[in-house]
């Protein structure tokens, strides 16, 4: 599934990022990177996503939300 697919107030885990390098590397100084964990807490306008990383939070467009590919983070009782 990709960013814009998930739920409101859902944990997904980056399991993909298909941006330009040039891109993709900005996501990965944002520590947007795979296997990140995120929290998303906002849903805007247009697709984009607000999510939360590592303590910070960051407003992402529909166009570049709709390349990260992530899937549900499964938590264990």
């Amino acid at each position: 599934m990709t960013l814009p697919e998930g739920p409101l107030g859902a944990e997904l885990r980056v399991t993909g990022v298909r941006l330009p390098a040039a891109h993709a590397f900005r996501l990965n100084e944002m520590g947007i990177r795979l296997g990140t964990v995120a929290h998303v807490t906002q849903h805007a306008a247009f697709g984009g996503r607000v999510i939360a990383v590592a303590g910070s939070r960051y407003a992402l467009d529909g166009a570049t939300a709709a390349l990260i590919d992530v899937e549900p983070v499964q938590r264990r009782a």
